[in-house]
């Protein structure tokens, strides 16, 4: 491959990833992952670590197109985002030791368990947001999942951030998917900066991504903010099924392979 057709294919997965990233709050790495690892040659371990990276410059572009339309909730994402900060720190010094396929398949069901969730009541909201204590003492573990869940696999901040507050704290759609990407960005940044220090990952690589996929991002933030919540949540739930299967494609055709 001549670097000329590699950065073209970085400057897909990109786009690819902003235009995911905008319309349904997630940082991308559901697609920056598979794509590096399939398209460019890159192993699970250093395409995780260059995604975590590569999704910053794309949940900053997002949360400003979101943040224009006031969809975001800044309380929430405070507790969440000081949780997301210490599961990615987390997940980047135990990215070379932890049992990666327990996690894929775990993070696969409950995926595939929330998007029944989102078909069978689709654009259900349950009452009035709460920004009681209460409320936000218990977003600072479930943010420190979410890192750890992203930092390890590349997946799971904005699919599992969106679901979490749309089901669990009765955010609209549109101010979650907001919410969801500006938490992600410190997240990208520490969990970015962990895996540069040890050597996983590659600079240049995200760079590519990441720039690429700004225009994208800010371009289907301004249509996803207008978008039916009903439609929003069954193209999430189809999303999450796709992801979830996803991360465990490799194990099942080994499944397959031996049967």
């Amino acid at each position: 491959m001549t670097p000329r057709s590699e950065r073209a294919r970085l400057a897909v997965i990109g786009a690819t990833a902003g235009t995911l990233s905008g319309l349904f709050g997630v940082g991308g790495g559901v697609v920056i992952v598979p794509a590096l690892v399939a398209w460019c040659g890159r192993d699970q371990r250093q395409a995780v670590a260059t995604s975590l990276t590569a999704v910053g410059p794309l949940a900053v572009a997002g949360a400003i197109g979101y943040a224009l339309h006031r969809e975001v909730d800044f309380v929430l994402a405070l507790p969440l985002g000081i949780g997301s900060l210490i599961g990615a720190w987390l997940g980047a010094a135990l990215l070379t030791r932890a049992p990666l396929a327990a996690l894929r398949w775990l993070y696969a069901l409950i995926a595939v368990g929330t998007a029944v969730r989102l078909w069978i009541a689709p654009g259900e909201v349950g009452g009035a947001v709460s920004h009681g204590l209460g409320t936000l003492a218990l977003l600072l573990p479930i943010g420190v999942v979410v890192g750890l869940l992203s930092g390890l696999t590349g997946i799971g901040g904005g699919t599992v951030l969106v679901p979490i507050m749309q089901l669990g704290f009765s955010l609209p759609a549109a101010p979650a998917k907001g919410t969801s990407l500006l938490i992600i960005l410190p997240t990208s940044v520490l969990g970015g900066h962990q895996n540069l220090k040890k050597g996983n990952g590659c600079l240049k690589d995200s760079l590519w991504v990441g720039v690429c996929g700004v225009l994208a991002t800010m371009t289907a933030s301004q249509f996803a903010v207008f978008m039916d919540h009903a439609l929003s949540d069954v193209l999430l739930a189809f999303l999450l099924v796709a992801v979830g299967i996803g991360a465990v494609w490799s194990d099942l055709r080994a499944l397959f392979k031996r049967a």
